[in-house]
């Protein structure tokens, strides 16, 4: 058994590959092989956004503060808020993140595929996000 305590893990700033605007990752879990499972607290400024992305299993998706948006492709995007569990299908491309007005911050659950867990695509345009 394992105990992390709260605010152990070190966090980092999103990469800009697969982020616009300012995002922080704390890695929670990421327990040893065979398990692919990694957990990660990610918290988004107002404003800031993941790209395009997919997973390889799939993700889940908690949100934990603030209020923000998802959208999937070829649908419209949906308003996320606090208590709120979002499944996103393996391979399906979507995005993620802050309202404009809001922070937001969520558990972002998924497995690895031969140590990835995202494939990053394009940024989010404005007219997307808007």
């Amino acid at each position: 058994m394992e105990i992390k305590r709260s605010g152990s893990s070190p966090s980092q700033n999103g990469d800009k590959e697969y982020f616009t605007g300012s995002v922080r990752i704390e890695l929670i879990n990421e327990p040893p092989a065979p398990s692919r499972l990694t957990v990660a607290l990610v918290p988004f400024d107002p404003g800031s956004r993941t790209v395009w992305h997919s997973h390889p299993f799939g993700q889940t998706l908690i949100i934990t503060a603030g209020a923000g948006w998802v959208q999937s492709e070829n649908y419209p995007k949906q308003p996320i808020f606090v208590g709120d569990m979002i499944y996103v299908k393996l391979g399906e491309r979507h995005w993620h993140g802050a309202s404009k007005d809001s922070s937001l911050s969520h558990l972002a659950i998924q497995e690895k595929l031969f140590e990835a867990t995202v494939e990053g695509m394009e940024p989010v345009s404005e007219d997307q996000y808007q």
